[in-house]
């Protein structure tokens, strides 16, 4: 029950009333387990039984000959990002992280910058992973555009868009939807990790 970057589980505590579950997504591995990245329930305490379903969801997807890779973390916390910066650092790839906030104890192999060389990131990778808001796709794929930028020729990207997905697939009830070029998407089932090219940025 280990996800892979980008995918999803959903964990309720056992006992709990809490009308619905909280979906987890790693920061990091270790050992037979993952480290969850933030937020969790502040009502969780060491010792708390979780019921956990999953993996959930399509995870990302590092192309096997990427060698230039770029993390963008919209909101400021680069921690759903972070596995796929492991991915990519064992297969010797160079790996930058753009973030307006970054924790002080990263690890020394990424290189970091601030949000406003992000299209100058974009222009260098050869793979680009988001991470951003549902409501703020939008301004995700306007900026990674401005002033006639955006990713090279032959590059790729996926973003994981987060949004609230209480579900898990289950009832399919749309309080995920994300508007695509294919039509309407949910992201407990088709995401969280959409292809890039394929979010439409509303008008």
């Amino acid at each position: 029950m280990i996800p892979t970057p980008g995918q999803y589980l959903l964990a309720h505590e056992q006992g709990s009333d809490a009308p619905l579950a909280t979906e987890l997504f790693a920061a990091g591995y270790h050992l037979d387990g993952f480290i969850a990245a933030p937020p969790i329930r502040r009502d969780w305490r060491p010792g708390s039984v979780l019921n956990l379903r999953g993996p959930l969801g399509s995870g990302f997807h590092l192309p096997g000959d990427a060698r230039r890779v770029a993390l963008i973390a919209c909101n400021d916390d680069p921690s759903r990002l972070l596995p796929l910066a492991e991915v990519a650092v064992r297969r010797d790839a160079a790996v930058a992280l753009v973030c307006g906030n970054p924790p002080s104890d990263l690890p020394l192999h990424l290189e970091i910058h601030p949000p406003r060389a992000l299209v100058d990131v974009c222009t260098w990778a050869d793979y680009a992973a988001f991470d951003v808001e549902a409501r703020s796709v939008t301004q995700m794929v306007r900026a990674v555009s401005q002033g006639g930028g955006g990713l090279r020729a032959g590059a790729s990207a996926q973003a994981l868009v987060r949004a609230s997905m209480p579900c898990g697939g289950l009832a399919a009830c749309g309080v995920c939807t994300v508007r695509t070029a294919r039509g309407p998407r949910l992201a407990c089932l088709d995401g969280p990790v959409f292809d890039l090219r394929l979010l439409i940025p509303e008008r």
